[in-house]
This record gives structure tokens, sequence and C-alpha cells, in this order.
């Protein structure tokens, strides 16, 4: 009988049926009820994560990470000798798989798109130029003395809506990174309609100076700043993410992401920014 048969070959015999098929297998027994179940649950689950990988490498095509590319570009090979190759029995589709298993979807936005960048394009101070270690133009800092610049965040739709998120700007701190002063820098995130403070943070210029030597850094500001900011560390050397947890959105608007360092009117170098992403949780 068709309930006898092991896992592999129900599943076998079940991927040829039809939606009506399936509805009325499920009528002729229990168990029949509860295996069909499983299996539709499993080819939705499939689907969904096929379609999470190619929303992320369609959208944010021009601005992956090494790793991230390199995934990518082993991924469409492998598929492109083996047409008939099943994606869930290829490693390289469960390594992909982990870099984005905490997220429903990613969005990224070069940092190049930004407005009120202090300087951008001034030679003497901040302009665009190629990163040979990502492959594409960044935003990067000689020298100035006060900076600030605001980054709208990419949208899902037509604007963020009700969720979780996590908020990532990718930066490179450089070996010769020089950032003085006793003033902190202010991160804040806003709603672009209400203008209404999503989150406000402070660091101290002291830490840009740590990170690139490698030490720990705090990130508390006397007591201020809650866990949910921190600098994480990427397989590229020097570069980071300044993330920012557990952003959890009410209402949908737009949002966005803005870097001041005005109090600090000293000479500031030694940084580089890639792009601003926003990570709807699941």
């Amino acid at each position: 009988m068709l309930e006898d048969l092991g896992g592999f070959l129900l599943e076998h015999v079940l991927s040829f049926l039809s939606p009506i098929d399936y509805s009325q297998l499920c009528l002729t027994s229990h168990v029949l009820y509860l295996q069909t179940s499983d299996f539709l649950l499993h080819q939705a689950n499939t689907i969904g994560r096929d379609l999470q990988i190619k929303l992320f490498f369609e959208e944010n095509q021009s601005l992956l990470l090494p790793r991230e590319r390199q995934l990518y570009e082993h991924f469409l090979s492998v598929i492109t000798q083996n047409p008939d190759v099943t994606y869930q029995k290829l490693p390289v589709y469960h390594a992909i798989l982990d870099l984005i298993t905490d997220s429903e979807d990613v969005r990224r936005v070069s940092i190049i798109t930004s407005h009120m960048f202090s300087y951008l394009g001034d030679t003497d101070h901040v302009f665009v130029k190629n990163n040979e270690e990502l492959g594409r133009d960044v935003v990067f800092l000689k020298e100035i003395s006060w900076l600030m610049f605001c980054t709208n965040l990419p949208k899902f739709c037509a604007e963020v809506y009700p969720a979780s998120y996590q908020i990532r700007l990718h930066l490179q701190i450089r070996d010769d990174v020089v950032w003085k002063g006793d003033k902190p820098m202010v991160v804040r995130l806003l709603k672009c309609k209400s203008h209404e403070l999503v989150r406000h943070n402070f660091i101290h210029p002291s830490v840009w100076r740590d990170v690139s030597q490698g030490k720990h850094v705090d990130l508390s500001y006397n007591n201020y700043n809650d866990k949910n900011l921190k600098i994480v560390a990427t397989d590229t050397p020097s570069w980071f993410f300044l993330v920012i947890d557990n952003v959890s959105v009410v209402e949908g608007d737009e949002l966005y992401f803005t870097i001041d360092d005005r109090q600090n009117v000293f000479w500031k170098s030694g940084k580089s920014w890639d792009f601003l992403e926003i990570i709807r949780l699941k």
C-alpha cells in the first residue's frame, strides 16, 4: 500500500501528483493525510528558501561581499554545468543559506547615493574611489574636520512595514585611522515622514583606533547605549559592520540613517564607507 512506502519512495510518488490529487489523497486515510501534509510543507519551505536566495542576489548583486560573490559564482557554475541537479543536494546551496539564515529579506544601498554627505566629491577630503578587495567604488575619506551624512534605507515595497529589523553599516577602518576628540559621534535612525527618533546612540572617538588595532571595544558610552549597538569584523581585513540590532517598526514608514560628528573639529582620516543594509528578521 502507498502508506507503507518509505519516505524517499513516497516523496517520489507525491512529486508527480497535481493539487487536486493531493486533496483527494488526503481524504483516503489519516496516515496519508499526515504524510502528504508533511510533503507539501517541505515543498513550500524549499520553494521559499529558493526564492529567498534568488531575491537576495538579484537585489544586492552590485553590493555583494567577497564571500557572497564567491559562493554565488560557484553556485551558478554548478547549476550551469548540471541543469537538472537538485539544489538542496549541493553543499554550496547550504553555504549560501547559512549566510542569510536569520533573515527574511535583505536590501542594501550604496553610501555613494547618500545626501547631505560632508564634502563628498572634494578630492582633498571625501571622494569616490575603487576598492580592490570589494571590487567596486566606495566613499573614501582622505581627511575632514567634521563629518555628517544621511542615507535613506532601502524599502521592501512602498514603505518599511511593521516587523523587526537589523541595520548594518559596512565600513572600513584603516590602520592609519585618526579620530581625535572627546565628544561622541551620534548615530541616529529616524522615520522620514514623522521624523520620529527610532534609535539614538553615541560612539566615542577612541573606539575607531581600538577597532583598527583589534582591541575589544566598549560601546556603552557612560551606560547610555544599549547592547543593541555593536561593531563586528567581516571576512575582509579592515572592513566591519556597525550593527544596530532589534529595531522594531510598529507602523509602516520610510527610515533614514544619519552619522553626525560635527562636535569634534579635529582632522579625521582613515575610513571608507560601502553600503547600508536593512535586514528583515525572521
